[in-house]
């Protein structure tokens, strides 16, 4: 089980990944959710290690 999650939390890292890099195309425009998809991913890899450890 343990597994499938790392593994969900790895292609939700991957998709908010996919959405920044098109946030810094105008980021001037779009700093706000550069901010807030940043601290998500911070998030999901705070998760992703903690289960990886276990």
């Amino acid at each position: 089980m343990a597994n499938s999650e790392l593994e969900l939390l790895k292609q939700e890292i991957d998709l908010l990944r996919e959405q920044m890099y098109a946030y810094m195309e105008y980021p001037e425009i779009f700093k706000d959710e550069l901010l807030e998809t940043s601290n998500k991913i911070d998030i999901l890899i705070n998760k992703y290690i903690t289960l990886s450890n276990k």
